[in-house]
């Protein structure tokens, strides 16, 4: 027999245009689980995740990847930057995939990068910034494609306290723009 493990039950959220929710628990409370699958990373078990009224589980395999990259934008505790590529690289790189113009790329993760407080340092390599850089490089990237839904997955864990406060700020600041 498969092993199984149920770690999620009866979660019903609703979530407005504009609105900013956290999800406070502790350690193994599925946080994390609830995250993928709103972001349609996991699949549920059972139930639906519905946005704008559809299933996204409902969409084949391919929607799905498409919803991801147009509709979500992602950002994880681990940074997960390409150490090899500039702040700028990185936050044009979902642009990449999406094949949008090279030079509109660079613009627009410019700007990115300048709205996160970073403009100065795109040519920066990830392990030339400091942790709260590198996660407000994440930021950058996770808003290139102009997510409708923004999905934080402890954002500042990795990070020590004045690092925590440099992310929080900046995530403050973009929900209120």
């Amino acid at each position: 027999t498969a092993f199984e493990q149920h770690a999620l039950f009866d979660v019903n959220l609703e979530i407005e245009d504009g609105e900013f929710v956290g999800l406070i628990g502790h350690t193994g409370s599925g946080k994390s689980t609830l995250l993928h699958m709103l972001g349609g990373l996991d699949r549920p078990t059972g139930g639906s995740v519905l946005v704008e009224g559809r299933d996204i589980f409902a969409l084949k395999d391919e929607e799905l990847t498409i919803f991801r990259r147009r509709k979500i934008g992602f950002v994880f505790q681990s940074f997960n930057l390409i150490s090899r590529t500039s702040a700028l690289k990185n936050v044009e790189l979902p642009m990449t995939y999406a094949r949008v113009p090279k030079a509109k790329r660079a613009v627009r993760a410019q700007l990115l990068l300048e709205r996160v407080g970073l403009g100065a340092r795109k040519e920066h390599m990830p392990n030339e910034l400091s942790g709260g850089q590198r996660q407000r490089v994440a930021i950058a990237r996770a808003l290139a494609m102009e997510p409708q839904i923004m999905l934080f997955d402890e954002p500042t864990s990795a990070l020590d306290p004045e690092m925590v406060k440099e992310v929080l700020e900046v995530i403050k600041n973009l929900a209120h723009t």
